[in-house]
């Protein structure tokens, strides 16, 4: 950033957004810190929560770079805003509220091991629905320390997740949007799939730790191929502004 500062090629209205991004790591350094703390005291695990806030930032830092990126470098006169319905954006915003909120979820069931609990699929053991699902108290903690309902919440989420992005798609293919919207919406719903798939494939293998692996990596992915949808449905900015 210094480097580019020096040569002046970075203009005015963009530098806030990188020292933002800057704040932003930084902070992620002293959370880092503060959840590796929580795993110091008593046993060698991390609290979920700190895990989960953790994950949660990183995946923030990652996307409002990759959104930065995203207007820098695709020209204007190539965006698909003049095409774009309001719908498939409102759409593609809540494609990725929900896929942040179910890898969210999955950094609480690898906190606690949740993943170990029910290594069955569609059913968890004989039910849909487990037992005990509520067995803690207040009732709300159970979404966050109970791993039979952070598994059930965790797949509800995911389900559900993949539905959204076919209806995404079909959408996309059907209404007047333009070619680049039709792309990013397809690869969408084929990484949507595949992460599906990773995911079941992880439960039944008990959380093989290389399926695993690809299952975090793959939220990353579903996330990176989510916004780009999601920026194909916004005017996309000037360049020539920074």
């Amino acid at each position: 950033c210094i480097y580019f500062m020096a040569r002046r090629r970075i203009g005015a209205r963009l530098m806030p957004k990188l020292i933002f991004a800057f704040i932003l790591g930084g902070l992620q350094g002293v959370l880092g810190w503060y959840m590796v703390k929580s795993g110091l005291v008593d046993r060698p695990d991390v609290s979920q929560y700190r895990l989960a806030a953790h994950l949660g930032l990183a995946i923030v830092i990652y996307l409002y770079l990759l959104w930065l990126a995203l207007n820098l470098f695709v020209p204007k006169e190539k965006s698909g805003a003049k095409f774009a319905l309001n719908g498939l954006r409102t759409y593609a915003g809540v494609i990725m509220f929900w896929a942040f909120t179910t890898a969210i979820w999955g950094a609480f069931v690898a906190g606690i091991d949740a993943g170990h609990t029910y290594n069955t699929f569609p059913l968890m053991g004989d039910h849909f629905v487990p037992d005990g699902m509520f067995s803690l108290e207040p009732w709300l903690i159970n979404f966050f320390e109970n791993a039979a309902t952070v598994q059930f919440t965790h797949r509800i989420l995911a389900i559900s997740l993949w539905l959204i992005v076919i209806g995404f798609w079909v959408c996309a293919m059907r209404g007047p949007a333009h070619g680049r919207i039709r792309l990013a919406s397809s690869i969408l719903a084929v990484v949507a799939t595949c992460q599906a798939g990773l995911g079941i494939a992880t439960l039944l293998s008990d959380v093989m730790i290389e399926i695993a692996a690809s299952h975090q990596a793959g939220a990353l992915l579903l996330l990176t191929c989510a916004i780009w949808a999601m920026f194909e449905t916004f005017p996309t900015l000037d360049p020539g502004r920074y």
